[in-house]
């Protein structure tokens, strides 16, 4: 019995102690968290805003719109869902200088602006330029939040958190588009738009409180604020501060180095092969997210319901699609690192030209006439699984390549062009999606958009490579198929995925990887 008792009270200490550790991780974690959140809070309010036309367009193009006694026009509606994206191409190098020269949180805090300007434009306009104006101007807060977060949470977060902290974007922007299919389809116009307008004003509010980010006050030699960022950051413990410091440094000194000794970079996109299929890959990826019809349809989506005719009403409709759109993130990190990335966006771009192919049928069937009310539950079930697999595949992983598939001193114009290709096709897709169909029947659009997924698909099977749990070096090795010429010899780069932390380093024989 004594034997007993001795072999059951180690289990029961190591218990303890875990306990012990689980706490203090716990602790440790809790501020990031608390930070990552409220900044987040921009990109809620970055997603009513993207969801705002669906339930109000259908106001504004009614009998009883608030502006003036003239409905707006199809084109006029058109523009309202299409502005946005010029903002955004706009905002984009105005907060990136921001956050170079005044901070991350500045850069973050400064984003508020634009968007309470547009919704104040929108409560107290009198006709539908001044919709346009604000659309324009909530462009540049689409720009700046989509800057700004990522950075912000990237230079805070430990390594092991990183990707499910990263992952907040998605949530709280998608969680903005289904408040504002919900709210929006049951209040009125102007009290919708001042329920808007709190949004941004709790974020300036909430988010004033947070630190900047250690990284950035190091690079600006403030080293005591740095400490202390550090210090509430990680739970306000001065354990390790001095190492992960240390470790800060040595990157941002590593960083300087390359920028400092780095060759043209256009010459290295254009003329190396393994950067320049690189870039081949980012672009065409952020094509077919724009050219899969998601902005259009996010715009859209209560109008699209109301041509179907069918039994489930509209707002109902576009609730359950906001609803399935806003969980497809939270379980997009966790299918990536079981499943890779290239298996997950190619069914997603797959199973996204199914869904589209066969609504483009339904509305095929409709329009020559036959009787659907029956099955009027296709078109929500097509566009539900559409956004579905768009928000668990095509979207994450489209920003995740262009973290892992570019070489470090290429990443950020490479990704800037990417991001612009995609603001453009956006804008291209939102602006011209009403005369498209006008042209080619409702149908013709989603068929169109359909075959640009399938493409996105046999793209992604034929040029992709797999890039879980690999280094830069291995990624690059395929895409160029020889050494590179533009990689110095013995040189360590950073290079953080979803949920990893590695340091690679890169000789013109061999490659290590420590995690």
């Amino acid at each position: 019995m004594g034997d007993t008792q001795v072999a059951a009270t180690p289990p029961k200490d190591v218990n303890v102690v875990q306990q012990a550790r689980n706490t203090r991780s716990s602790r440790r974690e809790q501020p990031q968290y608390v930070a990552a959140i409220l900044v987040n809070l921009a990109s809620f309010a970055y997603g009513a805003s993207v969801g705002w036309p669906s339930p109000m367009l259908p106001i504004l193009q009614s009998d009883e719109t608030p502006l003036g006694s003239v409905p707006i026009t199809e084109d006029e509606a058109s523009w309202i869902g299409s502005l946005m994206f010029i903002g955004f191409i706009c905002g984009t190098p105005i907060f990136s200088f921001f956050s170079d020269k005044f901070g991350r949180k500045i850069a973050g805090l400064l984003t508020a602006v634009p968007a309470i300007v547009s919704w104040l434009l929108i409560i107290f306009g009198t006709d539908v330029y001044y919709i346009f104006a604000a659309r324009f101007i909530m462009g540049l807060n689409t720009g700046g939040v989509l800057v700004i977060v990522p950075i912000y949470v990237g230079e805070i977060a430990e390594d092991y958190i990183r990707g499910t902290l990263g992952t907040l974007l998605s949530v709280f922007a998608n969680g903005g588009i289904l408040f504002a299919y919900a709210v929006g389809s049951y209040t009125l116009y102007y009290d919708f738009a001042i329920i808007c307008l709190s949004l941004p004003i709790l974020f300036l509010i909430t988010f004033l409180w947070m630190p900047e980010t250690p990284i950035y006050l190091l690079r600006k030699g403030k080293i005591k604020e740095a400490k202390r960022s550090l210090k509430w950051l990680r739970g306000g413990k001065g354990e390790h501060l001095t190492e992960e410091l240390t470790k800060m440094s040595l990157i941002l000194k590593e960083i300087d180095e390359r920028n400092n000794c780095k060759s043209n970079l256009i010459k290295d996109l254009l003329l190396d092969k393994g950067s320049r299929n690189a870039l081949i890959i980012g672009v065409a990826v952020s094509a077919t997210q724009m050219l899969a019809g998601i902005f259009a349809i996010l715009s859209y989506i209560a109008s699209i319901f109301q041509l179907t005719g069918s039994n489930i009403p509209p707002h109902i409709s576009a609730m359950i699609v906001g609803a399935l759109l806003f969980i497809a993130p939270i379980l997009a990190c966790p299918l990536m690192d079981r499943l890779g990335r290239k298996i997950l966006l190619v069914s997603s771009e797959l199973i996204m030209s199914m869904c589209l192919t066969l609504l483009g049928l339904f509305f095929y069937l409709l329009e020559q006439g036959f009787d659907l009310s029956s099955v009027g539950f296709i078109p929500v079930l097509c566009l539900g699984v559409h956004l579905f697999s768009a928000g668990i595949g095509l979207g994450p992983i489209n920003m995740i390549l262009l973290g892992e598939i570019f070489l470090p001193h290429l990443r950020s114009t490479s990704a800037s062009i990417s991001t612009f290709v995609m603001a453009f096709l956006a804008f291209i897709v939102a602006r011209f999606y009403n005369d498209f169909s006008n042209l080619v029947g409702v149908y013709g659009s989603y068929w169109f958009f359909a075959a640009c997924c399938l493409l996105g698909a046999l793209f992604s099977i034929f040029f992709i490579p797999e890039t879980k749990n690999r280094s830069i070096d291995s990624i690059y090795s395929e895409l160029s198929g020889k050494e590179s010429s533009i990689i110095p010899a013995r040189k360590s780069y950073n290079m953080t995925n979803t949920s990893k932390h590695h340091i690679v380093q890169l000789s013109h024989n061999n490659s290590h990887v420590s995690e």
